[in-house]
């Protein structure tokens, strides 16, 4: 049973809003072949995106101040009716900036949201 007061609670902090990409396959009649396009599933839902480290470590030298912006961790938080995919494309526009990601895995399902592991989206090679 959804608790719909924190599921409120929860919707007040989400300060940012999302468009969900998902690939689907589809036969190319011309070669006969299995291919795939992306395609828009949801439009503009509300989400959050925290920014954390992995390390407590005192950050001592320039190497370990670059390594510790490389293991910076990205997570989408929403609500728990929307469908997502694993390797769907997230595009989040927070704070007047807009971001496109990659999820990286299966989200995790709360009682009143799920959390979503993302990597920022790479459109090079």
């Amino acid at each position: 049973m959804k608790n719909i007061n924190t599921k409120n609670i929860l919707n007040k902090l989400y300060t940012g809003i999302c468009n969900i990409y998902e690939y689907i396959n589809f036969l190319d009649e011309h070669s006969k072949t299995i291919k795939q396009s992306i395609t828009i599933k949801y439009e503009n839902i509300n989400c959050r995106v925290s920014y954390y480290n992995n390390s407590s470590n005192i950050l001592s030298s320039k190497e370990d101040i670059f390594n510790n912006i490389i293991s910076q961790k990205i997570k989408l938080f929403l609500d728990n009716d929307i469908d997502i995919k694993a390797g769907s494309i997230i595009e989040v526009t927070q704070n007047g900036k807009t971001t496109k990601y990659k999820n990286s895995g299966e989200p995790v399902i709360y009682s009143n949201h799920q959390e979503i592991m993302l990597d920022i989206f790479d459109n090079i090679g």
